[in-house]
């Protein structure tokens, strides 16, 4: 898997993977505190983990959120585990993904057509 960085003006705004998503992988937001010296290295070391889909700077009391995925719990137990260990990591908390509906009945936002007045 690479990552692609995602640039929308003068700052780095985050990286997204290439890798496409499977139903079967569970997902989690890790929201991450970095020591302000650290910030560029942690940065470039959670994008080397395998099963980080996205990285994405963030505004508020936390300075990343990571995306993560893995086939089962203990997997993405594990993942989390390693990416709060990281060096430059001061605080992490995760919040799992859970699908409210169906792949075949889920829709793009994204893609919604704007109602008309």
């Amino acid at each position: 898997m690479s990552l692609q960085r995602i640039d929308t003006g003068p700052g780095f705004l985050g990286v997204a993977a290439d890798a496409g998503h499977h139903d079967t992988l569970l997902r989690a937001h890790v929201m991450l505190r970095l020591a302000r010296c650290d910030m560029a290295e942690a940065e470039r070391a959670l994008a080397e983990i395998a099963g980080l889909t996205a990285l994405h700077q963030i505004s508020g009391d936390y300075d990343l959120v990571a995306v993560v995925e893995a086939p089962h719990a203990e997997a993405l137990d594990a993942l989390v585990a390693r990416i709060a260990r990281q060096r430059g990591v001061s605080a992490a908390m995760t919040s799992r993904l859970r699908a409210l509906v169906s792949p075949s009945r889920a829709r793009s936002f994204a893609s919604a057509t704007p109602a008309t007045r």
